[in-house]
């Protein structure tokens, strides 16, 4: 079996292309993520474990987030926050790992995306179970919980309709330049300039909204910003909509 260097894994498996991303790469990659991940891609590759099935322990790691949020207390809260960082690395280690194989799966890249929608609307209903196993009168909690979930998918949604709709128009594959997701409507740019400086879309990312449970947790300030999460959700939801057919990025 290949015994791959780290400085193989990192001038492959971490090509400029792929950090520089205009969406998909997430911030804790170039931070952290990225320099460790190469070392357990190596040890991956070493145990013989292909591309596909790592995306698979990504999947099952952010299932495992989830899980954890529903047991009361810190250690719970703890928990998911270790697993959702585990689920970033091994979303690290997947693409790193069919790059330098040259093993590119389709089945892959649907198994990601299946992950990651799944686990922030786990993570959505898990927190509103939580929040109503600690506050048992407040059954409106598990709805308000299932609500931010069904909001989060929608967010994340949006951008792969964006592809099918281009795709189905036989436009050309989406450009990485961002100036092609700014509104072409000058007031609704300016807004959307605001929301770079606070970026509450991003919030509702699995590593994100792990630490938002914890801290919750900390300050005893669950049920509120259970709320406070639906709302911003909703009003994320509907700006990125408008954002979307104001754009380029449905025209050719």
């Amino acid at each position: 079996m290949t015994n791959y260097s780290i400085a193989h894994i990192k001038s492959v498996g971490q090509p400029p292309e792929v950090l520089n991303r205009r969406v998909a790469e997430h911030w804790s990659g170039p931070l952290y993520m990225r320099k460790i991940s190469p070392y357990l891609s190596k040890f991956l590759l070493s145990i013989g474990l292909s591309p596909t099935m790592v995306t698979w322990l990504m999947v099952f790691s952010g299932w495992l987030a989830a899980a954890s949020v529903l047991k009361t207390g810190l250690i719970g809260v703890i928990l998911a926050v270790v697993f959702a960082q585990l689920q970033m690395l091994f979303d690290c280690c997947d693409g790193e790992m069919a790059r330098v194989t040259q093993k590119y799966n389709p089945a892959g890249i649907f198994i990601d995306r299946f992950g990651h929608y799944s686990t922030e609307a786990l993570l959505a209903i898990a927190f509103g179970i939580r929040v109503f196993l600690e506050n048992e009168e407040s059954i409106s909690a598990v709805i308000y919980g299932l609500i931010l979930a069904l909001l989060i998918t929608f967010n994340k949604v949006f951008n792969d309709m964006v592809h099918v709709a281009r795709s189905f128009s036989n436009l050309a594959r989406l450009s990485e330049d961002k100036d092609i997701a700014v509104p072409r409507n000058k007031l609704l740019a300016m807004i959307r300039s605001i929301f770079r400086f606070f970026p509450i879309h991003k919030i509702y990312h699995s590593i994100e909204l792990s630490f938002i449970i914890l801290i919750s947790a900390i300050f005893g300030i669950s049920q509120n910003l259970l709320v406070l999460l639906t709302i911003a959700a909703f009003i994320t939801v509907v700006g990125h909509l408008v954002a979307i057919l104001t754009s380029a990025r449905l025209r050719g």
